[in-house]
């Protein structure tokens, strides 16, 4: 019995481990343009931007949701969006900007 308690507390400190460094994940938004504001807080985290290029530690995933909060805040524009783990595909960059998919582009352009 103290063997499978032992396991189920080992199996819960590896999973508590695992969410703590992915909470670690630097997030990086590539703006359309320079941005005007070195700071900017959005999805829970102040990103530091320089240039063309915003950074934060944002406590969740890289989601479509957490670039549009980007977004509204900063006023910008993005051309990327996303984690060395993770990086938004040009759908969700499209939805991100609240643009017309790409695919619904390429439809709309087949169709004239």
């Amino acid at each position: 019995m103290s063997l499978r308690l032992f396991a189920a507390a080992a199996v819960l400190a590896v999973s508590f481990a695992g969410a703590a460094f992915a909470r670690d994940t630097v997030v990086t938004a590539t703006l359309q343009a320079p941005s005007a504001d070195g700071r900017v807080v959005a999805d829970s985290a102040i990103w530091n931007c320089t240039q063309a290029s915003c950074t934060a530690v944002p406590q969740h995933a890289v989601s479509v949701h957490g670039c549009r909060d980007f977004v509204r805040r900063s006023h910008a524009r993005v051309t990327a969006y996303g984690s060395p783990e993770r990086q938004l595909s040009a759908d969700e960059l499209a939805r991100c900007n609240n643009d017309p998919a790409p695919a619904t582009l390429q439809a709309n352009a087949a169709g004239q």
